[in-house]
This record gives C-alpha cells, structure tokens and sequence, in this order.
C-alpha cells in the first residue's frame, strides 16, 4: 500500500472520529480527540512525504 493511499485512510479515519463526536457527545472523551487529532498530523505526514 502506498504512502499516499495510507496518507487519505488516516485523515478519513480522523475526519469519521470527529463527526461521531459531535453526533454522540457523550460517547468520547478527550482521549479520542488526541487519537483524531494525531492520525491526522500522520495522514499529512505521508501525503507529503515521498
């Protein structure tokens, strides 16, 4: 699997754990916005990196 095709499945991932945050608010906590929020700093990381 290539960099860039891993790169859009963490940012999905990320962009899919946010939108369940805000439709069930109290099933998450700040635990999982750390999650979110670092597969997303990943996912870019490998859309730029060659």
């Amino acid at each position: 699997m290539s960099d860039k095709i891993l790169g859009i499945c963490y940012i999905i991932v990320a962009l899919l754990i946010i939108v369940v945050k805000y439709a069930v608010p109290q099933f998450f906590d700040i635990l999982i916005w750390v999650v979110a929020i670092g597969l997303f700093i990943l996912g870019l990381y490998f859309l730029v990196k060659k």
